[in-house]
């Protein structure tokens, strides 16, 4: 038991002073997977209060492409009227995303990141205000 103990410290000793360089998380592909991604605002807090419609299908959605393009939209909507065409840009390494549209410039910073939903605060820069929580587009019953 005890050559296993010290077989274990050694391992995670020289596995710490191994020279290996940490590098930085790109959330790029977070938000585009590489090619385009649809994420519905699932959350528009002010404080504690919800102001998203309560069923999926009001809800709006914005699509991140790997351009760096963005879409802005009420989800029914799409495909019938013009939404906010903008882009958008990622900095990883200030865990901050921004969406340049025409005349607005909305600054986030990302505050928590799951498998299934991500949390956007807005920053002093930002033109929209409301913190937001984004879900990958779910299956919608029509």
């Amino acid at each position: 038991m005890k050559l296993f103990a010290l077989s274990l410290g050694l391992l995670l000793l020289t596995s710490c002073i191994d020279n290996n360089e940490f590098h930085a998380v790109n959330y790029e592909s977070l938000f585009n997977d590489g090619n385009s991604k649809v994420w519905m605002l699932n959350k528009v807090m002010v404080g504690d209060k919800n102001f998203a419609p309560k069923l999926p299908n009001d809800k709006d959605i914005v699509i991140f492409y790997n351009s760096g393009k963005c879409y802005f939209q009420a989800l029914k909507k799409l495909g019938t009227q013009a939404g906010k065409k903008g882009e958008y840009s990622v900095y990883s390494s200030d865990k901050k995303i921004t969406l340049y549209f025409q005349n607005e410039k909305w600054d986030f910073k990302i505050v928590s990141m799951e498998e299934n939903k991500v949390i956007l605060a807005p920053t002093k820069e930002s033109d929209l205000s409301y913190k937001l929580e984004i879900i990958p587009l779910p299956e919608l019953n029509f």
